[in-house]
């Protein structure tokens, strides 16, 4: 069977779970702040768990590793795991990224 998610992909995913925290604004334009987890990363991207609504296209604030690093991400992907049944989305760093965990 075809993966079409490793078919879309540049770069390589690395199954990793940190602390992050989301920041920007939901699907009625409403700041919000989220506290979760990665799924997966990557150098230019990440994979997190996000019960917030938010909109495909939008800018949202990725900050990790203890306040060392910050970056805006534009949501790429929306789903809800099939084996979980929790909210996922896919962010792509609009910006160079330093002190991520992959580089």
């Amino acid at each position: 069977m075809l993966d079409i998610w490793k078919v879309k992909r540049k770069e390589a995913r690395i199954l990793l779970t940190i602390p992050v925290t989301i920041e920007g604004l939901d699907k009625s334009n409403a700041p919000f702040r989220e506290e979760t987890v990665t799924d997966n990363v990557s150098k230019n991207g990440v994979c997190v768990i996000l019960n917030q609504a938010v909109e495909l296209g939008s800018v949202l604030t990725v900050k990790a590793c203890q306040g060392k690093f910050k970056c805006n991400g534009e949501v790429r992907a929306l789903w809800v795991d099939d084996n979980d049944r929790k909210k996922r989305i896919g962010l792509r760093f609009v910006e160079p990224t330093v002190n991520w965990v992959v580089s």
